[in-house]
């Protein structure tokens, strides 16, 4: 429910910088998403992430739209922070 009715991303590997060291021993990536939060609304500041990167609705649907243009397939969440099951599909940059 936190996440609301919206796309959720995993940045799953990075290639160079910071998100080449996304500490694979403790989570398979950083997710992209916003969310539903009690008591909040766009006026508002994002909540505490917890180690995502949280984007206004508007947007992680802009984004969810154009990767699904580039051909990046949906796939289920696994709901789990490891032993992520699927193949990475392209580059977030």
């Amino acid at each position: 429910k936190s996440f609301g009715p919206y796309g959720v991303n995993r940045a799953v590997r990075g290639l160079e910088g910071n998100a080449r060291v996304l500490l694979p021993h403790l989570r398979d990536g950083i997710l992209v998403h916003t969310g539903e939060w009690p008591g909040w609304t766009e006026n508002h500041t994002m909540p505490n992430s917890h180690g995502c990167i949280h984007v206004w609705p508007a947007e992680v649907k802009r984004i969810e739209q154009e990767l699904l243009k580039l051909g990046v397939v949906e796939r289920k969440n696994p709901m789990t922070g490891k032993d992520y099951p699927y193949k990475p599909q392209g580059l977030l940059s």
